[in-house]
């Protein structure tokens, strides 16, 4: 066998001092624990987030209740369709093409119907006077 190949095949040996390898290892403990912080203080910002979500889809809620009450109970409200708004530009303003009647005249209408979020914050509401 040549020298170079008999070379090759000597184990390679590293000898480490056990000062050097517990410094290692300390390091990397305390690398581990910045990342076991890191990820509570994450966890802990997602509770956060998550408790805000609740809480503003209460909200949610309790306005499209209102919504849906106002669209039956105001007097504008005529077979589902809002009589006191024109609606030039429904994308625009979030309103599902599905929820808009057009008139003979060409003025489109708000289905209350199928979109009463509309009426959440209308200041045209009347209730209807029986």
């Amino acid at each position: 066998m040549s020298t170079s190949i008999e070379e090759n095949l000597k184990p390679n040996i590293v000898v480490l001092s056990t000062s050097d390898l517990e410094e290692e290892i300390k390091g990397i403990v305390e690398e581990f624990k910045k990342y076991k912080l890191d990820n509570e203080e994450e966890h802990k910002k997602i509770g956060e987030v998550l408790s805000t979500i609740v809480k503003l889809t209460s909200w949610i809620n309790l306005a499209k209740s209102q919504g849906v009450w106002k669209s039956k109970t105001c007097k504008h409200s005529i077979n589902f369709v809002c009589e006191a708004w024109n609606i030039s530009d429904p994308e625009k303003l979030g309103i599902p093409l599905d929820a808009i009647s057009t008139t003979q005249d060409g003025n489109k209408k708000v289905i209350v119907g199928k979109f009463p979020d509309i009426c959440i914050v209308c200041p045209l509401y009347e209730g209807r006077r029986s």
